[in-house]
Parts: C-alpha cells; sequence; structure tokens
C-alpha cells in the first residue's frame, strides 16, 4: 500500500466521523406538505365518467390488500 492511499483513508474516514455528528438530519414531513402531496383531481372535474364496465375493469388496481 502506498502511504497516499493510508493517508486518503484516513482522511476520509475522519471526515466521515464529523459529517455524521455534525450532519443534518431531514426534517419530518408537516400537515401542508402532506397535503400538498395528495392528489386531489376527481374524474367529474376531468370531465370522465365511469360506467360499471370501466369500474369493473380497474377494480383489481384500486383493491388493496392487507
Amino acid at each position: 500500500m502506498s502511504v497516499h492511499y493510508k493517508a486518503n483513508s484516513l482522511i476520509g474516514f475522519f471526515a466521515s466521523r464529523i459529517l455524521s455528528l455534525f450532519g443534518r438530519v431531514p426534517a419530518k414531513p408537516d400537515a401542508d406538505a402532506l397535503r400538498q402531496m395528495e392528489f386531489k383531481a376527481s374524474t367529474q372535474r376531468l370531465g370522465v365518467r365511469f360506467t360499471e364496465k370501466i369500474r369493473s375493469v380497474f377494480r383489481f388496481k384500486w383493491l388493496k390488500k392487507k
């Protein structure tokens, strides 16, 4: 091993320790952020009407397994 490799590894090790101590923790989303992520478009506002035939085709995608 070369001296440069050991020096770079040592510098990288200490840099990672310092960053782990002083690094920022991502903030948890608040109520406003969650509200903005919601998809609020309804089919009636889009001008689409769902018939029973369309519903029966897409029903398996809407049902969630628990």
